[in-house]
């Protein structure tokens, strides 16, 4: 009686203790299939992200070069095309400047050969306001203890100070190199515009 009293206990004990594994184990499994839906659901996000964003970009750079066609054949197909000059590099002691002659729209480019170590001074780009007179436009410092040697801008006009016209920037320029005894240089900026940038020379102000 004993013996089978010990077998029944040992049996109900086996059975709950494999029903609390049988249990356990479904927990396990359904946290794990969450787990697995949750990374599987983020990493399709993730790429539905990415799949996105290179569209829009590829979409940008579509558009971009459809935009430089278009305006490519314009120019060709204009009275006057636009053609790039080759650079005369006009020159003042160890400055250059890479053109005698520039359109509205295009850089001007100033190299810088090897200073001396105390040449120090300013490079000042005068704007013409009439045939002899002009107003300084743009102001570089140099010096020769130090690695700059290349720089550029672009003529454009400014409501914040009042060139609200291509007229204010058009003309004979004039180029100083202060704190130095290097010749002045001299350049002009024609009433031409380059393909593309006739919306900075609408008139402002």
């Amino acid at each position: 009686m004993m013996n089978l009293e010990r077998y029944w206990i040992q049996s109900k004990v086996f059975r709950d203790f494999t029903k609390i594994n049988f249990m356990n184990a479904k927990i396990v499994i359904s946290i794990s299939v969450i787990i697995t839906i949750v990374i599987v659901v983020f990493s399709l996000t993730q790429i539905e992200k990415e799949t996105s964003r290179q569209f829009e970009e590829s979409s940008k750079i579509d558009s971009m070069l459809q935009q430089i066609k278009e305006e490519k054949i314009k120019n060709d197909n204009s009275e006057n095309p636009y053609v790039v000059k080759e650079r005369d590099w006009i020159t003042s002691g160890p400055f250059k400047i890479d053109r005698s002659e520039y359109r509205l729209g295009e850089k001007i480019f100033v190299n810088i050969d090897q200073l001396n170590t105390d040449e120090k001074g300013k490079v000042i780009f005068f704007r013409p306001i009439n045939s002899t007179h002009y107003l300084p436009y743009h102001t570089m410092p140099f010096d020769g203890s130090g690695q700059r040697n290349n720089y550029y801008f672009t003529p454009d006009l400014s409501e914040l100070r009042k060139i609200c016209s291509a007229d204010e920037i058009i003309g004979n320029w004039k180029v100083v190199f202060q704190g130095t005894e290097y010749s002045d240089l001299n350049f002009k900026v024609s009433a031409k515009i380059m393909p593309g940038y006739e919306y900075r020379y609408e008139p402002m102000c």
